[in-house]
C-alpha cells in the first residue's frame, strides 16, 4: 500500500464529467450512511450542519442513515436504501468478497496530508501492563467482525505474531469502538484495540477527546500496526457515472469549502478527501479472504 497515494487521473476524469447530469430526475433524495464511530445521536449531532451543507451542493436532499454496526450501513447500501456511506475497509473488503455491487470513491488524508492510519492497542494509563507479554491471559477487546482496526488487523496480525488474539488473551466483542475504550477506562477490559492516525488527528481517540469523553493521558498504546487503508465513502456500483462524479467533486471540494465540515465527516483533523479505487484496498480484501478461508477450513 503508498501511504500517499492520489490517483490523479482518477481525479481528472471524475472532473471531466458533466456536473449536471439527469441522475437528479432518478434519485429525488440521497441517503448517506455513517459508521457508528459515536452513539447513534453523537452522530446524528455531528452531521447536523454537513447534512443541510450536502443537500444544497448536491440539488437533492441528503438523509442521515445510522446504524448498529459496520454492516449494517454496507447492507442498506447493497439494498439501496442509501446511495452513499462512510464504512470501514473491512466491512466493505466482506461487501465486496460477497456480492462485489460496492466500490470506493474517496477517502480522508490525515492532517499531515497521508493516507492510512493505526490499529492501536490501548491500555489504562495507570495499569501495570506495558508490553504484549504482560498482557497475555488478560481481558483484551476487539469490537467487532467487520472492523479493520478492532478486528481483522489484530486477529490476522497476531496470527502471525504466533499469538492468536482469541488464545492469547481473553478477547471478547465489545460491539464497538467506544465501548472498547470506555470499556478500559472502567476497568472491564484490561486492553482494548481501536483506531487512530499520527498524533491522534483523527479517528476513535481523537473522536472521544473532542467529545470530551476521554483526556489522552489515560490511556497508553502497548502496540501499534503498521499503517493501513483509510475508510472509505463507497457506492454501489451500478450508481450512474455522472453521480458517483458529483460525490467525488463534492467530497474533494469539502475541506476547500468547508473545512470543519471535512473535519466532521473524517472524525478529526485532515487536509482533505481523495478519489481513491478499489486497488487502494487490495490488502483489505486479501486479509479479509485469509480470514474467511481459514474459518472455512475450522482453523
Amino acid at each position: 500500500m503508498t501511504p500517499r497515494l492520489v490517483p490523479a487521473a482518477l481525479l481528472g476524469a471524475a472532473l471531466a464529467l458533466p456536473a449536471q447530469a439527469d441522475w437528479r430526475g432518478q434519485y429525488r433524495e440521497l441517503g448517506f450512511g455513517v459508521i457508528p464511530v459515536e452513539t447513534q445521536t453523537e452522530a446524528t449531532a455531528s452531521f447536523r450542519e454537513f447534512i443541510p451543507y450536502a443537500s444544497e451542493k448536491l440539488g437533492v436532499p441528503v438523509k442521515l442513515f445510522t446504524a448498529s454496526d459496520f454492516i449494517g450501513v454496507n447492507n442498506a447500501l447493497i439494498a439501496r436504501q442509501i446511495h452513499f456511506a462512510w464504512t470501514s475497509p473491512s466491512a466493505m473488503a466482506g461487501s465486496i468478497l460477497e456480492c462485489g455491487c460496492v466500490e470506493p470513491i474517496v477517502t480522508a488524508t490525515d492532517k499531515d496530508g497521508n493516507l492510512g492510519y493505526n490499529s492501536v492497542l490501548i491500555v489504562r494509563a495507570d495499569s501495570p501492563y506495558r508490553t504484549l507479554e504482560d498482557l497475555k491471559g488478560r481481558t483484551v477487546a476487539r469490537t467487532e467482525p467487520n472492523s479493520q482496526s478492532g478486528f481483522l488487523v489484530p486477529t490476522v496480525e497476531f496470527a502471525k505474531r504466533g499469538t492468536p488474539v482469541d488464545r492469547y488473551f481473553v478477547s471478547p466483542l465489545s460491539g464497538g469502538h467506544t465501548q472498547s475504550v470506555l470499556g478500559v477506562l472502567n476497568g472491564t477490559y484490561d486492553a482494548a484495540f481501536t483506531w487512530t492516525t499520527k498524533g491522534d488527528g483523527y479517528g476513535q481517540i481523537r473522536t472521544m477527546i473532542d467529545k470530551g469523553m476521554l483526556k489522552r493521558d489515560q490511556i497508553r498504546v502497548v502496540w501499534e500496526s503498521a499503517v493501513v487503508p483509510a475508510p472509505p465513502i463507497i457506492v454501489h456500483k451500478d450508481t450512474p457515472a455522472a453521480l458517483k462524479a458529483e460525490l467525488v467533486r463534492f467530497f474533494t471540494g469539502l475541506h476547500r469549502d468547508r473545512p470543519d465540515l471535512a473535519r466532521a465527516v473524517a472524525h478529526g483533523e485532515t487536509q482533505g478527501f481523495v478519489p481513491i479505487d478499489l486497488s487502494y484496498y487490495e490488502s483489505t480484501i486479501e486479509a479479509r479472504r485469509m480470514l474467511r478461508d481459514a474459518r472455512r477450513r475450522g482453523g
